[in-house]
């Protein structure tokens, strides 16, 4: 029990968080729910190195081939290894060789092979951590998508070098009329108190590559849920696709850090949250 406590808290701490604060919906979720978004934040990070490498863009393929090795610790190879030894090290000799990926000394062909058998190894790791009834439970796959959205929403925060937005204030409940107007209101003094400290353009390109790379598995998971709640809710499943595709046109035309919380905490975490009951966890 002490060890999946200690594993629990090293998962947590491998997510961006920023200072002891609770920034962005911070939603009641478990192990499972840690283990797969660390997953998708691996493959977003490999295919970006792979992408830079292809394209000689030396200094963001470092940038990211180190955020693997930052958010694959020893602790979380350590479980894996408790579950498969052999997916364990063949994890931890992707990561490594990624360092040295490059475009002079491997041909485009190998280095596409090289990302897709470290996706497949982090498949089967997700196979034997993970049982089927928990990768089919659309609650589990919400919160998923509702903790890529939380790192989309720091890392675009990241990149205006701008505090990303607080709702450590909030002791909210999303279908209480009072909390959702406090909610405009408190939004409305971040935009206030941010936009003199804002950047214009982008500071941190590393950050900004990876919260637009994290739309895929958010887009790609959306898909993969949506049809449980079509029938029932139609409207609400309409509109959180419609808050996806807008943030997706927002982070591509790098506009204002306010443009995606405002999308991020008035549309698609309110509504993923009213479509499957998710629990928001304030303390």
């Amino acid at each position: 029990m002490i060890k999946k406590v200690a594993l629990l808290l090293l998962l947590i701490i491998a997510m961006p968080i920023i200072n002891s604060e609770i920034y962005g919906h911070t939603f009641t979720t478990d192990e499972s729910v840690l283990f797969l978004t660390l997953v998708d934040k691996l493959k977003t990070h490999a295919k970006l190195t792979e992408q830079f490498v292809l394209g000689n863009n030396h200094e963001s393929a470092i940038q990211h081939s180190n955020l693997l090795k930052q958010i694959y610790t020893k602790e979380i190879n350590d479980e894996i290894e408790e579950k498969n030894e052999r997916i364990a090290n063949e994890i931890s000799s992707f990561i490594n060789i990624f360092s040295s990926l490059s475009s002079n000394n491997m041909t485009q062909s190998q280095i596409n092979n090289t990302i897709q058998d470290f996706e497949a190894v982090l498949d089967e790791s997700i196979s034997v951590r993970i049982s089927e009834d928990v990768l089919n439970n659309s609650t589990i796959q919400a919160l998923r998508i509702a903790t890529l959205v939380n790192d989309i929403d720091i890392n675009y925060a990241d990149s205006f070098s701008t505090q990303p937005y607080n709702m450590s204030t909030m002791g909210m409940d999303q279908h209480d009329e009072q909390s959702m107007n406090m909610s405009t209101m408190d939004m409305d003094q971040h935009r206030q108190n941010s936009s003199a400290n804002q950047s214009k353009d982008i500071q941190n390109y590393t950050a900004y590559q990876t919260a637009q790379e994290l739309l895929v598995p958010v887009s790609q998971l959306f898909e993969e849920i949506r049809s449980e709640k079509e029938i029932s809710n139609q409207d609400k499943v309409t509109q959180l696709k419609e808050g996806i595709d807008n943030l997706t046109t927002i982070i591509e035309m790098k506009k204002p850090y306010n443009e995606v919380a405002k999308v991020i905490h008035g549309i698609i975490q309110p509504t993923l949250q009213e479509l499957y009951n998710l629990k928001i966890d304030i303390e």
